[in-house]
């Protein structure tokens, strides 16, 4: 598959009150766009094959990645901090079983560079606006990227979602003959940081309770496959509702964790990210997930981390 090198999008001047709410922020010290995309490489478990998709990128404020002050604190924090990481990939992943393709996440799409696509709301504008940048080409869609695999977006059945915000849903719009799973939690109430107004009016998410039992060190999970190879955990903290996909080939397991953790070193050090809907949970999620590392041989794939598996 040919990756594209991507073009660097315009910024998007917040409203006057945001502007006046937070006068010091600028995006002078904002990261410059990479050269060329990052590369993972497909990775295959047995009769299944995983492959990354990398959406654009994306750069956040560093207390935004990570974040040890009080709770309360955290999003002033990010508001006020003037570095940014370095442009960070924004991963979806095509997993292909003998029993079909299934898409965990959709990216996002190049609409974030409209002036009013996180419109929705005036906190939802602001967070995205001010507190993010994004770097995303049409060609670059997850849509383009299957028809280059030579599988059209329209052809997958299962669209498995760790969570709703806008880097993960984005692309939601070219799946339109697919079944959507997300967590309860995440179906019946809509995390803060989505944008729900650009759901297509198709998207119907159908929730899964994880009643298949234990799976590797997680003490649930929903089977996506009759063999069980592929499985949804539950891993919230960042949102309520937050879950993963772990696949399993003999003694060879595959962590596709979406935003548990930015890097494996985060989830090694316990150290969760400042953007995070509950801490405590979040904390345990990562436990949860380090003794799994531990136990078991994993390729841990989060949705932002760089190719040496930092975020």
């Amino acid at each position: 598959m040919t990756r594209r090198r991507f073009v660097q999008l315009s910024g998007v001047v917040a409203s006057g009150a945001a502007i006046a709410g937070c006068g010091a922020l600028s995006y002078v010290n904002a990261p410059k766009p990479p050269a060329s995309p990052f590369h993972e490489a497909t990775l295959t478990l047995g009769p299944t094959r995983i492959t990354p998709l990398q959406t654009g990128a994306v750069a956040v404020k560093a207390t935004h990645r990570e974040y040890g002050g009080l709770a309360p604190l955290r999003l002033p924090a990010i508001a006020l901090d003037p570095r940014w990481t370095p442009w960070l990939p924004i991963t979806c992943w095509l997993i292909e079983h003998p029993e079909g393709a299934i898409m965990v996440d959709t990216g996002e799409t190049a609409q974030v560079a409209e002036p009013d696509y996180f419109a929705c709301d005036a906190a939802t504008r602001f967070v995205y606006e001010w507190l993010l940048r994004f770097d995303v080409q049409r060609d670059v869609e997850v849509d383009a990227q299957l028809n280059a695999l030579g599988i059209p977006a329209e052809e997958i059945r299962t669209v498995a979602l760790t969570h709703l915000h806008s880097d993960h849903a984005g692309g939601l719009k070219h799946f339109s003959n697919a079944t959507f799973l997300t967590s309860e939690a995440e179906a019946t109430q809509t995390p803060a940081g989505a944008v729900p107004c650009r759901w297509p009016s198709f998207f119907q998410p159908t929730p899964v309770t994880y009643g298949d039992g234990p799976f590797g060190a997680f003490a649930e999970s929903h089977a996506l496959t009759t063999d069980g190879a592929v499985r949804l955990v539950p891993t919230p903290g960042h949102t309520r509702g937050h879950q993963s996909v772990l696949i399993r080939h003999a003694d060879q397991w595959a962590l596709l964790a979406g935003d548990a953790s930015f890097s494996r070193d985060q989830v090694e050090r316990r150290a969760v990210a400042g953007i995070c809907e509950d801490v405590k949970t979040a904390r345990r999620t990562l436990a949860v997930i380090a003794e799994h590392l531990e136990q078991y041989e994993t390729a841990y794939m989060a949705s932002h981390a760089l190719p040496d598996g930092k975020g």
